[in-house]
């Protein structure tokens, strides 16, 4: 060894947290700075902040893959490996499309390591939190979000529209924490009673969501989520594109989900059948546009591996 230095190995960190899609590792801390390492699966999409909202040094070295950058025109700016960028606060956010598998070093000021993990911890205990509660929905949480994703690009919604969906699309549900278990697990019909409360999940969900300044676009698709197209859903009664397109996007790809999965109060029919009840339903339930997307993505045996 020599003295002042420390070298460390590829697979030693000081700290990290994983989520399915995504892992970040603090690696060194000196003073103000920290390095971190993250990995980011193809298909993600996520934002720097403006300097409003945070404030520092801010370096991204490309290790591994291929990132877009969303241009003011709405165009993409690949960033490949050896590529690099940094800022030193922005005028307004940054929105990034993950195209293949990614692996990032990062080096910023002020310390952000502990806020970034706090966050994907909570966000993950949040929707555990719902499939714990409701078991037949194991999994539903990250499908969706998939789906949701790939008929958002599919739709061109821009980079702040994809990020509140991605997360909106994941943590749809989590209001259904604050509804009863013997309501949530009942395979019998509902009562009047517990159809009202199971109805108030979007809001609660939506209330949950907004404490936070970075899902205040998710708050706004949960809340939505519910809402049918032609203005007889809940919990607002909102039609046509009163309602957010996120919410419009999860409202067809949860559909799907639930169709073609097994839950107390139904046996899954198959996709086949899923796709005509969407399809016979666009225009009254769901927007006859993002039906049509979501059955192009489907179609791509690519983006259906791993749904059924």
């Amino acid at each position: 060894m020599i003295d002042g230095l420390t070298i460390r190995h590829r697979e030693e960190v000081a700290d990290r947290v994983d989520k399915r899609s995504t892992s970040l590792e603090l690696l060194a801390v000196s003073g103000s700075l920290e390095v971190t390492r993250q990995r980011i699966e193809a298909g993600k999409h996520f934002n720097l902040y403006a300097a409003d909202e945070w404030s520092g040094f801010e370096f991204m070295y490309i290790l591994s893959g291929v990132l877009t950058l969303e241009d003011s025109e709405g165009g993409e700016i690949p960033i490949q490996v050896g590529d690099y960028l940094y800022h030193n606060g922005l005028p307004e956010k940054a929105y990034f499309r993950v195209k293949t598998d990614v692996e990032l070093l990062m080096v910023c000021t002020p310390p952000s390591f502990h806020l970034i993990r706090d966050d994907m911890q909570e966000m993950m205990a949040l929707a555990r939190s719902v499939e714990e509660k409701d078991p037949t929905t194991e999994g539903h949480c990250s499908r969706l979000e998939r789906l949701a994703i790939l008929t958002g690009e599919r739709l061109g919604l821009p980079g702040k529209q994809l990020v509140a969906l991605s997360y909106g699309a994941y943590l749809h549900d989590i209001g259904k924490v604050m509804v009863p278990d013997t309501i949530l697990g009942k395979s019998a019909s509902l009562t009047d009673d517990e159809w009202r409360e199971m109805q108030k999940h979007p809001d609660h969900g939506a209330d949950m969501l907004s404490k936070k300044e970075y899902l205040t676009g998710a708050a706004e698709v949960v809340r939505a989520h519910h809402e049918r197209f032609d203005g007889t859903g809940y919990p607002r009664g909102l039609s046509g594109k009163e309602i957010p397109i996120g919410a419009r996007v999860v409202a067809v790809v949860d559909s799907y989900d639930a169709i073609t999965s097994t839950r107390p109060y139904q046996v899954a029919l198959a996709k086949e059948e899923a796709i005509r009840e969407l399809v016979n339903n666009a225009g009254t339930q769901f927007d006859r546009r993002v039906v049509a997307a979501f059955i192009e993505i489907i179609g791509d045996e690519k983006a259906d591996a791993g749904v059924e």
